[in-house]
């Protein structure tokens, strides 16, 4: 392989070792185990990466982390306006709720994630930036396709819909469903897909001035069965997601 193909296979390691912001890093056993390679060529391949900055390797442990360089392109790309504008809002909504919040925008049939803001909830695996999930099982992914026609959205599947999660829509047709409940009240709901024991209520926000629409949600502990969603969080979206709109002139909220 080429040394741009041998570093791409060094990034994805830390998607496929899931080495995310907390995690301590990848090792230079760890390249040399997963790419087969010979220790001479991969050291002079981690030196280079680190002096492009593509990499930092911390002085004491010796681990590899993503660069600066790569997470200075990450947070331009991770940025929009409309993501700009609601981001403190959110902040503060999910420290008031005590859930993790998070701002998506489409992508395709993707919904993915620009934002993410760690509540005081505890939740034992959260979603990062740059995620991308199936827009049509999570609730944020279906709040934004209901702002969309149903011949939209079948035109968006083009007969290709799959899906992973036995709580989440099983087919077009009921995907249709739930996007027509959406519509009704603005609320999204999602109960133990993409995370068992994990739920999120979702809305979305039309930005008139620059076309662009995004999803805002919080993720909460799974209410027990019987009972309903924790107290405030349902209000405090609601309530958030209408000031933002009264910004904006989204008249969907009005």
């Amino acid at each position: 392989m080429t040394t741009l193909e041998n570093a791409a296979a060094v990034l994805k390691l830390f998607s496929t070792q899931e080495i995310r912001q907390g995690h301590p890093g990848l090792s230079f056993s760890d390249v040399v185990e997963n790419l087969k390679l010979p220790k001479s060529t991969v050291s002079r391949l981690l030196m280079t990466m680190e002096t492009q900055g593509l990499l930092e390797r911390d002085l004491d442990s010796r681990l590899y982390r993503i660069g600066k360089l790569l997470l200075a392109v990450s947070s331009h790309y991770l940025s929009a306006p409309l993501v700009d504008s609601v981001s403190p809002y959110m902040t503060q909504l999910s420290q008031l709720t005590q859930c993790t919040g998070y701002v998506s925008m489409l992508e395709g049939r993707d919904i993915m994630v620009m934002r993410m803001f760690p509540g005081r909830t505890y939740l034992q695996v959260v979603t990062p930036a740059g995620s991308l999930l199936p827009a049509h099982e999570t609730a944020i992914g279906r709040a934004i396709l209901a702002r969309f026609s149903d011949e939209d959205v079948v035109q968006r599947f083009n007969g290709e819909y799959q899906v992973n999660s036995f709580n989440s829509p099983g087919s077009l047709g009921l995907l249709l469903a739930r996007l027509a409940e959406v519509r009704q009240t603005g609320l999204s709901f999602a109960n133990n897909e993409t995370l068992q024991g994990i739920s999120s209520l979702a809305t979305s926000i039309f930005n008139k001035h620059r076309n662009e629409t995004a999803g805002l949600c919080l993720s909460f502990p799974s209410p027990e069965q019987g009972k309903n969603i924790p107290e405030g969080i349902k209000e405090g979206l609601i309530a958030v997601t209408r000031q933002i709109a009264e910004k904006l002139g989204d008249e969907y909220w009005q």
